[in-house]
């Protein structure tokens, strides 16, 4: 697996698809993005490993997933005028992304 890789796909996927559902104030997204990829690219480069391994399932990834949804601070939405709850929303949005792309590996 090409951790590196991953990590840039799920840049992009996340970004796109911030930018389709939020527009301009989108594209503010990046840094919150890169900020939580980088706190968490530790523990999704191990997760990732654990679950290719088949030592978790789907339902543990996603849990361990979820338990980073705190270090995802949508500053640049918030700042832009989208309220707690849509960011709060986005959010979770986001853990599905990065779930369906890890879940993804295995399929592939």
């Amino acid at each position: 697996m090409d951790f590196e890789k991953l990590l840039k796909e799920l840049k992009e996927e996340i970004v796109a698809d911030a930018k389709e559902k939020f527009g301009d104030e989108g594209k503010l997204i990046v840094d919150d993005m890169k900020d939580y990829l980088k706190s968490s690219e530790e523990k999704l480069k191990k997760w990732a490993g654990l679950f290719i391994a088949g030592a978790i399932d789907k339902d543990e990834l996603e849990w361990l997933l979820k338990s980073q949804k705190d270090l995802l601070v949508m500053r640049a939405l918030v700042k832009a005028g989208v309220n707690k709850i849509k960011a709060g929303h986005y959010k979770n949005r986001v853990i599905s992304i990065v779930l369906n792309k890890l879940v993804g590996l295995i399929v592939l």
